[in-house]
This record gives C-alpha cells, sequence and structure tokens, in this order.
C-alpha cells in the first residue's frame, strides 16, 4: 500500500482567481487542461493508493479528475472560502484525502481541552486549514487511520498599513519591523498549535488502541527539525515520568513511549539509510523539506512488532530544477511517496526431501531445497545482542577448538581477537545492501531478518578493519591494492585493502571463502546485481580454492544449529557439480550485462 502527500499549488478552475484578481492568479482553459494532465500523469507514475491533497479550491474539479485517475473515494471536511467583495477570488483552501479504497470515519480534527487551557490560543482558535481525518479500509480488511493536513505558513500574520505622507521613515520602518516581528511570532504560534493538536488527536486514537496504525499526510511548512515538527512527531528522549528516572522505569514502558510517537517516515525508510534528504520545496533558490510523511509505531520497521512497515521512500520533485515549465502549470512542490508493505509472517517453505545431494539439483529452487530453505528469523542482525552473536557464530571457533582461524582479510587468530576484543562479525555481502534489495523486492520481514543474521554469510573479522571495509564493493577485476589497510594486529598489512576504484581486495587465501558465501546468497535471496563476468569470477574462485577443514566443520555446524548449509561448501567433486552446472548458474546472471 502507498501513500502520496500533493501540493497541487493553487487548484482552482478557469473563471476564479486566488487571492487576488490577477491575470497572473487564474488559468485559461489550456493552461488548465496542461494543469490537470500533469496532475494525471504524476498519480500514474506515484501509483499510490491513498493521496492527501493540499492548495483544494475547486472541489467538485478535483473529484472529477481523482474518479477519472482511479480514485473514486474523496473527502473534504472544509470549504474554500471567497473573498466578501468578489465572490470569484478565493481567499482560503482546503485539503482532501482521495483513495482507490472505501473512507469510514471521515471527520477533522477537534480542538482539545488540554492545549486549549495550556496554551491559551483563544476560544475562536481555527485551523489555517481544517485536516481530514478518515480511516481507510484496505481489501485485505486492515484499517488505517489517514489524516491530511496543511499546517500554517511561515507568512506572518500581519495586515499591511498604509501610513500618512507626513510620517516619517524612520517611524515607519520601526512600525513595519515590529509588526512583521509580531507577526513571525503570531504565524510560529499558530503553525505549533495546530501541530500539538495533531498529536493530541493521535493519542486519543492509541487510549482506544495502542497498536492503531496512523499515516499523517501534508505541507507541514516546516523543517523535518522545528519545533512544530518536533511537537507533533514526540521522538525527543523523556528522562523523566512523575519524577522517576528512566532507570527506574517498570519494564514495558520504553515500548509504550514508542506507541505514542510518530516517525518521519524518511528517517526510518531502509532505501534512504545514509542518503541525503530530497528537497521538496525550492525557496529563493534554496531547496528544503516541508512536506512530510508520518507514520506510527504500528507502521515502523524498527518495531518488532509492527503490523506493516515502511518499506520504500521516493520523493518526485524533477519538475522543480527547470525544467522549462511554469511551476503553476505543475506544482511548486516535491511530492513524497512512501510504500508500506505487510509484516505477516506466511509458513516457511518446507525442503524438498527428494533434493538430497547435488546431481539432484536442476533449478534455483533445488539448490534452496538443498540448502535447507531461505532461512527465516524474528530478529534482525541489529536486535542482537552479546549472547545471540556467540550462540550463533563465535561459539563455534571455541566449543569445536577453531580459535587458530584467521580472520577473514587477515592473519590474526580468533582467539587473539577475541580476547583483546578486537573482534566484529563481517557481513560478506554487507546487511545494508541487503535490507535496501530484499525490501524493494517486497520479500517477508522474517526473510529479511534471516538474511540479516544467516552464519553463511559471516566472517570472523578485525574490528578496525570491518569499519574500514564497511559497504565497499568487492574488487572482482583482479586489480591492485593502492590503499592498504594498517591494522597493528596484523603485519600483513598490504594484503588487503581499497583499489584505484574504491573497491575491497580480498587475499588471494580467502577467495575462495568469500566466493562460496557469496553465491549462496545470490541464489538462496535471488539477488541478481552482479556483472555476469563477476559470476564467472566467483564460480572460478570456489573452484580453484576448495574448502579448507574449518570450513566444512562450520558447515556442518551450522546446519546442526539451524538447519541451513552452504552446499558449495563440500568436499570438491560435489561442489563441482553445482559450480559446473550451467543451469543453475545461468539463474543468477543478469541479462544485457557483461
Amino acid at each position: 500500500m502507498k501513500f502520496a502527500t500533493f501540493n497541487l499549488f493553487q487548484f482552482v478552475a478557469p473563471g476564479y482567481y486566488w487571492y487576488e484578481r490577477h491575470p497572473r492568479c487564474t488559468y485559461t482553459e489550456a493552461e488548465w487542461h496542461q494543469k490537470q494532465g500533469w496532475i494525471r500523469k504524476r498519480l500514474t507514475d506515484m501509483d499510490a493508493d491513498v493521496v492527501g491533497f493540499q492548495e483544494v479550491f475547486s472541489i467538485p474539479e478535483l473529484k472529477t479528475l481523482c474518479r477519472e485517475a482511479g480514485y473514486p473515494h474523496v473527502a473534504v471536511v472544509g470549504t474554500p472560502q471567497t473573498r466578501p467583495d468578489d465572490t470569484q477570488v478565493f481567499s482560503a483552501s482546503v485539503v482532501a484525502l482521495a483513495s482507490r479504497h472505501s473512507l469510514e470515519q471521515v471527520g477533522t480534527v477537534e480542538p482539545d481541552p488540554d492545549v486549549m487551557a495550556t496554551l491559551h490560543p483563544g476560544t475562536d482558535f481555527t485551523f489555517s486549514r481544517s485536516p481530514v481525518c478518515a480511516d481507510v479500509r484496505f481489501p485485505d480488511n486492515t484499517r488505517i487511520t489517514v489524516l491530511v493536513v496543511h499546517l500554517k505558513s511561515k507568512r506572518p500574520a500581519t495586515e499591511d498599513r498604509v501610513y500618512a505622507d507626513t510620517t516619517p521613515w524612520p517611524e515607519r520602518v520601526r512600525d513595519t519591523l515590529k509588526r512583521l516581528s509580531r507577526g513571525n511570532v503570531a504565524a510560529m504560534l499558530q503553525r505549533g498549535t495546530e501541530a500539538t493538536l495533531l498529536y493530541h488527536h493521535a493519542c486519543r486514537l492509541w487510549a482506544r488502541a495502542q497498536a492503531w496504525p496512523v499515516v499523517i499526510l501534508g505541507d507541514m511548512n516546516d523543517a523535518p527539525d522545528s519545533p512544530a515538527l518536533a511537537a507533533l512527531t514526540m521522538q525527543e528522549r523523556i528522562p523523566q515520568i512523575g519524577g522517576m528516572d528512566a532507570e527506574h522505569w517498570p519494564d514495558g514502558v520504553k515500548h509504550h513511549l514508542h506507541d505514542h510517537r510518530l516517525s518521519d517516515s524518511f528517517r526510518i525508510a531502509p532505501n534512504m539509510r545514509q542518503r541525503v534528504r530530497p528537497f521538496t520545496h525550492i525557496h529563493r533558490g534554496r531547496g528544503d523539506c516541508i512536506d512530510h510523511v508520518l507514520v506510527s509505531n504500528a507502521l515502523n520497521p524498527l518495531n518488532p512488532e509492527a503490523l506493516a512497515e515502511v518499506a520504500h521512500y521516493q520523493v518526485w520533485n524533477q519538475h522543480l530544477e527547470q525544467d522549462g515549465t511554469d511551476n503553476r502549470l505543475q506544482s511548486d512542490h516535491g511530492q513524497v511517496c512512501i510504500d508500506i508493505i505487510p509484516t505477516t509472517r506466511p509458513g516457511r517453505h518446507a525442503p524438498n526431501p527428494a533434493i538430497r545431494s547435488p546431481q539432484d539439483v536442476l533449478t534455483r529452487q533445488d539448490f534452496v531445497d538443498l540448502a535447507g530453505g531461505v532461512f527465516q528469523s524474528h530478529k534482525h542482525f541489529r536486535q542482537w545482542g552479546s549472547q545471540d552473536k556467540w550462540e550463533q557464530f563465535w561459539s563455534f571457533f571455541f566449543d569445536t577448538s577453531h580459535g587458530w582461524v584467521t580472520s577473514v582479510y587477515g592473519s590474526t587468530p580468533v582467539d587473539e581477537l577475541y580476547q583483546k576484543q578486537k573482534h566484529s562479525i563481517e557481513h560478506v555481502i554487507p546487511r545494508d545492501f541487503l535490507d535496501r534489495y530484499l525490501t524493494r523486492r517486497r520479500y517477508p520481514r522474517q526473510v529479511r531478518y534471516g538474511a540479516s543474521t544467516n552464519p553463511l554469510n559471516f566472517a570472523p573479522s578485525e574490528r578496525g578493519l570491518n569499519a574500514r571495509r564497511s559497504n565497499f564493493p568487492f574488487d572482482l577485476d583482479g586489480d591492485r591494492v593502492i590503499r592498504p589497510r594498517h591494522m597493528k594486529l596484523d603485519p600483513e598489512s598490504h594484503s588487503s585493502g581499497l583499489d584505484a576504484d574504491n573497491e575491497w581486495v580480498i587475499p588471494s587465501r580467502n577467495r575462495g571463502d568469500i566466493a562460496r558465501a557469496i553465491l549462496y546468497m545470490l541464489l538462496v535471496y535471488e539477488i541478481d546485481e552482479l556483472y555476469n563476468r563477476h559470476i564467472d569470477t566467483l564460480v572460478h574462485w570456489a573452484k580453484i580454492d576448495t574448502p579448507s577443514a574449518w570450513e566444512i566443520a562450520y558447515n556442518n555446524w551450522v546446519h546442526t544449529l539451524l538447519g541451513i548449509r552452504n552446499p558449495l561448501i563440500d568436499e570438491p567433486g560435489k561442489a563441482l557439480i553445482l559450480l559446473d552446472n550451467s543451469e543453475l548458474i545461468q539463474s543468477i546472471r543478469v541479462r544485457d550485462q557483461t
């Protein structure tokens, strides 16, 4: 299910104006046709199930456009206002919620008594644009509460003043600046009050059902780290509750805190990790992000008990960068769209018992069956503690007397690394890549978690070296090291490091180990990201550098512990049957690449 926020930029049908009767504040029939065509195309490209619109003036025309675009359900709770002296000039817009699926409990956000009593905004306080609040019922009977908002802009809430000709200019300047100062604060207070009212409304939903899923779509007119967004998301650290420090809270309190918070979808989307936040608006030549999609903890991928999770975040902002078309014929905002996938756990595929040896393997699925199936887990690697890492990895080296095994890329024994607290688990295929790739492919959560904790993708490493390796891709073209690692624990300082292309060069003595781990992961998780010539390199490495005794022992240990194994880690005769299986290797090749 996909959700998007879409500021339409003055959606006003021809014959009407926005804010003033001026040729630039209306559309001709040709311009209106062009603008509607652009909106339809953007809706098609985003393919969102639910869309929140801002700057809506012509409601009937929007409903018609949405119906034609595949959104039969449209909710609006306010009425666009016109100027008293000219009913063809709109003075205030509304927001709208459009959905492919049915809407229930349509309403708005009412003033909260606690907010009114504490902030004293006045008995006549109203939202600058009344939010739309509704439950979207999806075909699988899932219900998610969606709010569409457009918070008060930063423009000063003040009226222009005409001065008498006799008023000295210094006095005019002072008076103007003072009124603008008050107006800026008034706008900030209005926006902040609207933000906390939205948060209080969400709390009322969670009071009825703590794990209730909520999505807020909107033009917040403020930056991600602004006070208004802080009041709406409540992500700040809470050191005390009722005078009691956090370390004295009973079990479960921190989970309750998370359940009463909203998360910025950009910060939690797997595809946005270590990425620069895309801009959604350009003001005076500077890009900023004022359009946001917020989600409750029930939709947070960091929550182990989430009902669904944000899987992808995208901003459609290409039209803002001087594409040659006036923004009024498109939009002066970028559109934010997120993809949410369910976390429900289907039954694990039982391996075919008929696949017992390499000779039985004809297809990729046969290989998966021989490997014991696709490993699944209810915990991600980032949720592992030291005990998990010991039980499912490090204990092998000590319980089976393999502490002498040297670290990957280095020559220091594991027992020495462990003794000096310099040990680290290396993910051969980086965990961050697996998270992004498998999420993009919409793999279930337990499979993605299993990929992050699959011991057949682990290797013992030096902590500092693991950090230097980071997520750099491997060199598979035989390049030489030009930036060697410098590790005090390892005298072989030039055997691995980065080449001229910022690729990690693998020592020759480890190439077979790495190749077998990568090929296993490619086959089991259907990863098709490598060039075909690089797959040939991996197959070659796996053939010429056969599995060592300790590698076979580790593979057997994992199979005993978890029921999975890497079929490529076997005696040479059996492994070669798989490596020479052209149909099997073809299943992970990428077409149209060399």
